[in-house]
């Protein structure tokens, strides 16, 4: 009996934590960006980044895309709940003839405007050099 409430308990306090909002200022952050939420972005490496729908729903599946200047290839890709913290989603990016395709979608939480950010990391296959680029939008329900 003492296993079995322990047990509702932890589980109880995972599902209460599991959207640990914290206050973070959208338009403040957004204003440093290079490109706006949701829209095609080219980045100055000359990476481009897009989403397979402008407009999109939590636990709905999508689709990211990127296209990579030769020599690029992408060796670390994860989102990261930026209007609240959700912990990290990783990307599995998989070439499909010359652009890069990532199959996934995000869970709900509370707010019903909430940001994402997509961490890109490229390295050039030559010098070895990595970047790391910044894409976000935003999830609607």
């Amino acid at each position: 009996m003492f296993i079995y409430r322990l047990s509702l308990f932890v589980m109880l306090i995972f599902i209460l934590t599991a959207c640990d909002f914290y206050k973070n200022d959208d338009t403040q952050l957004l204003k440093n960006t290079q490109c706006k939420p949701n829209l095609p972005c080219t980045f100055s490496s000359g990476v481009k980044v897009w989403l397979s729908n402008q407009t999109l729903s939590p636990e709905t599946p999508f689709t990211i895309f990127s296209d990579l200047p030769k020599g690029l290839h992408i060796s670390d890709a994860k989102l990261k709940g930026i209007t609240m913290y959700m912990g990290y989603i990783p990307q599995q990016f998989k070439k499909q003839g010359n652009i890069w395709q990532s199959d996934t979608m995000v869970g709900i939480c509370s707010e019903n405007n909430m940001l994402w950010n997509l961490e890109l990391t490229v390295i050039d296959e030559v010098s070895k050099f990595e970047q790391v680029h910044s894409y976000y939008f935003y999830v609607t329900y």
